[in-house]
């Protein structure tokens, strides 16, 4: 139940020197309660104490010193409530706003802010009382009267116009329930500063189609086509910079498609983003130039990482040099496109150098191991039997890969850093993290491990180092037991499904992921994560087969019965399509009713559908290749194979 709270109204003003008057701008008494919308000091809790506030402004031309200060409750036989810290101090034309608590989190305008940090906060209440503040002699300088406005209004007094107008409710002028150390309409008492914005959004995870990105704020006037952003470097990665006068920034990024936009939409209110009107966007708080972190669209998260540092090498080989020095990184997913990826070094401790080498624009699968080298020939005869373990060998020309085993690895994702081994701040040398003449791995639990210093000196290969290199002795998967859901062997459902399921031994095997295949893609289908789907009747052999390049095979046959639209079937006698190959239109000819089509691609997804229309289906925005034609005869589906073709048959 929230407790009567404060505040006060008539404002009884008292100069305290021909430069420097003291005016209270704005008071919140009455936080809503009603989940963060009362959290005025921004610490993320809702406080009912802590997040009352009084806004104080120096509208005089000379800083005003409040050392000493007091708020005193009046009406509890002068209590004493507050006494402002030695060296507060108001600039000219400058806010000052004292909370109830907490830790107050934002920029507030610039504005000086302090918090009561005793148990019960200002006291403020709502009725019945005079609050009082005292400069540092005692004497009364202002005086406020809080019944007038005492309605439990959920949202702070202010005045308007500000610091000359009579106190109203917030609501009343904008959406806004208070703001703390700004205008009314939330700008900077203070002359605002032009500040430099680097936006970023990343488009990579995005899988529309777009022709050009663009930031939409209220610092352009919500121009659409105002800050078009740029992917200069053709990483996915879109940025523009905007010199802006607010302090605080509300904004979307918007897509166009021809002439068309495509805005973010955020359902509820996040961590970056707050209620505008009646939508959501994304919010900040400046306090100066600001490179902002890249952002996913519609998140207020950076997009997912899907690489991962897996090891650093500084090799003793046989003809020493560069010839020993590596880095190791693992595919966690399916990556399109490598090259939004990078690495850079922090030679001796001396701080980040940004990133320095961009990996090539290739497609890499799940749990592929990418060695980064600058000798692949030495490095491929010091790793001997070892070698055939990395899918993938790159080798730098640049140069990048000259580290020491004191110098610390950062992986940069669209040109940020996401992961760091070591510390660039420090020199390695005598560190728990050194690996000179060694490696340093990390394991199967995501904790790094190390060879030993000097461990591979004086050895012809890795195998008989002192060290072997962990990937060396991967403990790889020796069998596979194919099961399914329920232990069963057949589908009977027309068109049903089963979970297959993939038992890897033995269990400490540290590459448990599995691929899965069919041998009749007529007769099924499988996915990625072992979804079998029956197309036809007969019988299907399901095959997981080890990814750690093992090559061991499970396999389990599966029995596909009542499957009545089976490529298998011969042609429904009622119906013919023709031409097949087909270049454009699809003729349907039958005896009987047809109303409806899906086309599916050969692996089952759905591409397009529709009803039929003159006999006729539009086949022409297909690609060229195999499709699977369902056509709905009365109530019964019948399945065709087609063929699309760019050639008129």
């Amino acid at each position: 139940m929230k407790k009567n709270i404060l505040l006060f109204l008539f404002a009884f003003l008292t100069c305290v020197s021909v430069n420097a008057q003291l005016v209270i701008n704005e008071v919140l008494y009455d936080p809503s309660n009603i989940a963060l919308e009362g959290d005025a000091n921004g610490d993320g809790l809702y406080d009912q104490t802590k997040d009352e506030f009084i806004e104080f402004v120096n509208t005089g031309s000379s800083p005003l010193n409040m050392s000493g200060y007091q708020i005193w409750d009046d009406t509890i036989i002068g209590s004493l409530v507050y006494v402002f810290p030695i060296g507060t101090i108001i600039q000219p034309q400058s806010a000052l706003v004292i909370f109830g608590g907490g830790t107050p989190i934002g920029f507030f305008g610039g504005a000086t802010v302090l918090a009561d940090t005793g148990l019960s906060g200002l006291s403020l209440a709502n009725t019945g009382e005079i609050i009082v503040i005292k400069n540092e002699l005692g004497n009364t300088i202002l005086t406020f009267n809080s019944d007038v406005l005492s309605n439990n209004p959920n949202e702070s007094y202010t005045r308007n116009p500000d610091l000359t107008g009579s106190f109203v409710q917030h609501n009343s002028i904008n959406t806004r329930k208070f703001s703390p150390g700004t205008k009314v309409d939330g700008t900077s008492f203070v002359a605002l500063v032009t500040k430099l914005v680097t936006f970023k959004l990343d488009l990579n995870k995005f899988n529309g189609t777009f022709d050009s990105v663009f930031v939409v704020g209220n610092f352009n006037q919500q121009c659409n086509n105002c800050n078009p952003m740029l992917d200069v470097n053709k990483d996915g990665l879109y940025e523009v910079s905007i010199p802006v006068l607010k302090d605080t920034l509300e904004y979307v990024f918007k897509l166009k498609l021809g002439s068309n936009f495509l805005q973010e939409q955020f359902l509820t209110v996040g961590a970056c983003t707050q209620l505008s009107g009646s939508i959501i966007t994304r919010y900040l708080i400046l306090k100066g130039d600001s490179i902002l972190k890249s952002a996913c669209f519609e998140s207020c998260s950076s997009c997912t990482n899907n690489l991962s540092l897996k090891g650093v090498t500084d090799f003793i080989t046989p003809i020493q040099g560069v010839s020993g020095k590596s880095i190791f990184v693992v595919a966690d997913t399916l990556i399109p496109n490598l090259s939004i990826y990078g690495l850079g070094i922090a030679n001796n401790g001396g701080g980040t150098n940004g990133q320095e080498y961009r990996f090539p624009e290739i497609s890499v699968s799940k749990g592929s191991q990418i060695l980064v080298v600058r000798d692949s020939a030495a490095l491929a005869a010091y790793m001997s039997s070892c070698w055939s373990n990395f899918n993938i060998v790159l080798v730098d020309t640049v140069g990048v890969i000259n580290h020491n085993g004191n110098d610390a690895v950062e992986l940069f994702k669209v040109g940020e850093v996401v992961e760091t081994f070591g510390d660039i701040n420090q020199n390695g040398t005598g560190q728990p993290w050194e690996y000179t003449g060694s490696w340093a791995f990390k394991n199967g639990q995501g904790t790094w491990i190390f060879g030993g210093l000097n461990c591979t000196d004086s050895s012809a290969t890795i195998l008989n180092s002192k060290c072997i290199f962990p990937i060396c002795t991967l403990i790889k998967v020796t069998a596979i037991e194919v099961t399914s859901e329920g232990n069963a062997s057949t589908i009977s459902q027309n068109g049903g499904t089963l979970q297959m399921i993939a038992n890897v031994f033995p269990e400490t095997a540290e590459i448990r992921e599995v691929s899965w295949s069919v041998n009749d893609e007529d007769i099924a289908i499988i996915t990625s994560d072992g979804l079998l789907k029956a197309l036809s009747n007969g019988t299907v052999i399901v095959t997981a087969t080890a990814i750690d390049t093992a090559g061991v095979k499970g396999t389990k046959s599966i029995t596909i019965t009542g499957q009545t639209t089976g490529l298998n079937q011969p042609p429904n006698a009622s119906l013919k399509c023709y031409p097949n190959p087909v270049l454009d239109i699809l003729h349907i000819q039958s005896n009987q009713a047809v109303s409806n089509y899906n086309v599916y691609s050969i692996h089952g997804k759905l591409i397009q559908s529709g009803k039929i229309e003159s006999n006729q289906v539009d086949l022409k925005a297909l690609q060229t290749g195999l499709y699977l034609l369902d056509v709905k005869i009365n109530e019964e589906w019948i399945r065709y194979k087609i063929i699309k073709s760019n050639i008129a048959q």
